[in-house]
């Protein structure tokens, strides 16, 4: 699935995350990865600018972990850990735009972005998380590795060479 690095001081609450996102598929390294998660809002912030970030928050960290959101982070996961919570997080943050960059779909009344470069920027977003790993940004894209291939050819990516 996914590379998670895990900036978590309190050991156990690393070690149950740790499994709890490897019984999901993910690969947890020592940093970098598609994703960041931290219980420390300035690291999670700093991650947010790299990758999609996640924070740990309990009841007395929401208004940290709010104002950490507003910073470019995508969002928490609840101490304490609630089954499948952290997988979903994690799934749903990898879907996320980068921060700072909005979505390309507009509200009635704004100017609209036009479908093509909205769906560009979105697979160049996919590309970016997958490391430019056409094969697994296709899978997460939910469209083949040729038809990748093509709309990359139509965008002016003139690398030749599918997945």
């Amino acid at each position: 699935m996914a590379s998670i690095a895990l900036h978590i001081r309190d050991g156990a609450n690393r070690i149950t995350l740790e499994m709890m996102l490897r019984a999901a598929g993910h690969v947890i390294v020592p940093e970098g990865g598609d994703a960041a998660i931290a219980d420390d809002p300035v690291r999670a912030v700093r991650e947010a600018r790299e990758r999609p970030a996640l924070i740990l928050a309990t009841a007395g960290d929401i208004a940290n972990a709010v104002e950490a959101m507003r910073q470019g982070v995508y969002g928490y996961i609840f101490l304490p850990f609630q089954p499948g919570e952290a997988a979903l997080m994690v799934a749903r943050a990898l879907g996320a735009p980068p921060a700072g960059v909005s979505s390309p779909a507009s509200p009635c009344g704004t100017e609209a972005v036009p479908l093509d470069d909205a769906e560009r920027a979105h697979i160049e977003s996919v590309l970016r998380a997958c490391r430019g790993n056409r094969t697994e940004a296709a899978r997460r894209l939910g469209i083949g590795r040729n038809t990748l291939w093509r709309k990359l050819r139509r965008y002016g990516d003139k690398s030749g060479a599918p997945g």
